[in-house]
């Protein structure tokens, strides 16, 4: 919650462009890297152990990256770091909401060291969002205390999401499963957010740093979780 509501604060700030940009570059570079190096080498460890088809996690990733085009329909792009159009926000920020629900789902499944890395890479993938979501509800009209109660609310879900996951039976299948649906929301976003700091089809040279020391956090957090292991 502490990343969201962090985030919350510095949108009712002036909300400068390019510190989103730089922020929004980051982020998906290192959610990116940490599910590249964790969260697959994680799933094929999992499969293996409980005999799971690697057939079976490869699908669900997939139907997890295509959930997220689904999601993408009622949030806007919200998730990757910017708005579109006017109106009524509020479908939009329930489309985020979903969103952060799912993403923390797996959390009570993973060992301990994995669970900080899994918390770790949504506060840095949620802070930057969390700064455009606030600041967009005040541009559609939205009050301060309506924006607040708003993010409080968007700050429970990946709470939730983390607690309906805990209730979730133990079973390698349905680990799997829950897995990969994560993993191939999280490959959607970061690609998303990557391929959107382009201009023209070019990344400028100082977002290159920015993206290139995002991985490198995210490769440097996934050998702690995976060294841990």
């Amino acid at each position: 919650m502490l990343p969201l509501l962090l985030g919350a604060w510095l949108g009712g700030q002036m909300l400068p462009n390019n510190w989103l940009a730089a922020t929004n570059a980051f982020s998906g570079a290192f959610l990116f890297a940490v599910t590249v190096f964790l969260w697959m080498p994680t799933l094929a460890e999992s499969s293996h152990i409980g005999s799971v088809p690697s057939s079976t996690w490869g699908l669900w990733i997939v139907i997890g990256y295509f959930l997220q085009f689904a999601l993408d329909g009622l949030s806007k792009g919200l998730e990757h770091g910017h708005a579109h159009g006017h109106g009524n926000p509020w479908p939009a920020f329930i489309g985020l909401w979903i969103h952060s629900f799912a993403e923390a789902v797996p959390l009570f499944g993973l060992r301990e060291d994995s669970q900080t890395a899994l918390v770790i890479s949504l506060g840095v993938h949620n802070l930057p969002i969390a700064a455009l979501v606030a600041s967009w509800l005040r541009q559609q009209g939205i009050s301060t205390r309506q924006t607040w109660l708003a993010m409080g609310a968007l700050g429970l879900a990946p709470m939730l999401g983390a607690a309906a996951g805990w209730l979730i039976p133990e079973h390698p299948l349905v680990d799997v499963v829950v897995g990969s649906l994560v993993v191939g929301i999280f490959l959607h976003v970061s690609s998303t957010i990557l391929l959107e700091v382009q201009k023209d089809h070019r990344i400028p040279l100082r977002t290159w740093g920015i993206v290139l020391v995002g991985i490198a956090a995210g490769y440097v957090l996934s050998g702690y979780a995976g060294h841990s292991h």
